[in-house]
């Protein structure tokens, strides 16, 4: 990969990268995106290589399996964002085929919106958002077909269909003898996994295996899950009944089933939740440096509660009247 002289179109040119190579592998995809950014003259914080690709991911750009070392970029879809007053969104690849019939369609007929990334200091820009506006959704099926992508009518509605309740995973090892002093518990209070010398208490634990990959299980009754790392988290959170999710619907005249969901930044969303929730608007959350949450723009309150229902979450509606403070509750 060879990058341009300016940052804004980092993101641009790295999702051309990955729709032209198909797939790889996720740990050379993070090693792809820091070597980017030193050429962009980007300096990134340390993990934003990962945030990157975990973004990516929840926009539709690209499927990461971590367990595999495995990344695919995702097939091109032009979907409509729910309630959204004539907006479709086009995510998925990005080949160079498919930028060019976008460009030949927004010169001649397609009400196209460019919406570029702002990313915070030290995070890597991601690709732009590509808005198709519309009058009858059934021109979309057309689009569709001329850009070269697949029509769904609403993927964010599709997905959440298709969201899995949080359970348990299969029985799995406890800790070997060799990984005690990498042994973790997660820390509800202090939100974070903290060391500990032992594993005899029910909980969410973490170490380092024979190979020096990190391992995430789960403490039932004496036995060990192996759970992913979100839905761990989850799964602890609802054993405490700890609630970490709200709801709070817009305060414009006929928006009262749409609004903001809020998740505490600590208890991040598991992937297809997340891509659920950020395919509602086309745009990743953005982050309250003061309240530490993440927000979602532009999410049914039906698809917020059943996100929640998923995970074992009891949603919390805010007032209409808490919108004036940005979501922020006491």
């Amino acid at each position: 990969m060879t990058g341009p002289t300016s940052s804004t179109e980092f993101g641009g040119i790295l999702l051309r990268w990955l729709s032209e190579s198909r797939s790889g592998k996720a740990s050379a995809l993070r090693d792809g995106v820091r070597s980017q950014a030193q050429a962009w003259g980007l300096k990134l914080k340390e993990y934003a290589d990962w945030d990157w690709m975990r973004k990516a991911a929840a926009l539709g750009f690209i499927d990461v399996d971590l367990r595999a070392d495995r990344w695919s970029v995702a097939p091109p879809v032009l979907t409509r964002l729910p309630h959204a007053d004539g907006l479709a969104l086009l995510t998925g690849a990005r080949t160079a085929q498919i930028s060019t019939r976008v460009e030949e369609a927004a010169q001649e007929w397609m009400e196209l919106i460019t919406v570029p990334h702002r990313p915070e200091a030290g995070e890597g820009p991601l690709p732009d958002t590509l808005l198709v506006q519309y009058e009858d959704p059934r021109t979309l099926q057309v689009t569709a077909q001329f850009l070269g992508a697949r029509y769904v009518p609403c993927a964010a509605q599709q997905l959440t269909e298709l969201i899995p309740r949080a359970e348990l995973g299969p029985e799995a090892a406890p800790p070997g003898g060799s990984t005690t002093n990498t042994l973790e518990k997660y820390d509800l209070r202090l939100q974070r996994f903290v060391p500990v010398d032992r594993d005899d208490e029910d909980g969410l634990y973490r170490w380092r295996g024979a190979d020096y990959a990190r391992l995430t299980r789960v403490r039932r009754n004496g036995v060990f899950h192996a759970v992913e790392r979100e839905t761990s988290i989850y799964l602890e959170l609802a054993r405490h009944r700890i609630g970490v999710m709200r709801w709070l619907p817009e305060s414009g005249k006929g928006r009262t089933r749409i609004g903001w969901l809020f998740v505490d930044r600590y208890a991040p969303l598991p992937a297809l939740h997340e891509r659920a929730a950020v395919l509602c608007s086309g745009f990743p959350p953005s982050v309250g440096k003061q309240t530490r949450t993440r927000a979602y723009d532009n999410v049914p309150r039906a698809l917020a509660e059943a996100l929640a229902a998923s995970l074992h979450q009891n949603l919390e509606i805010a007032p209409r009247s808490v919108a004036a403070t940005g979501g922020r509750t006491k």
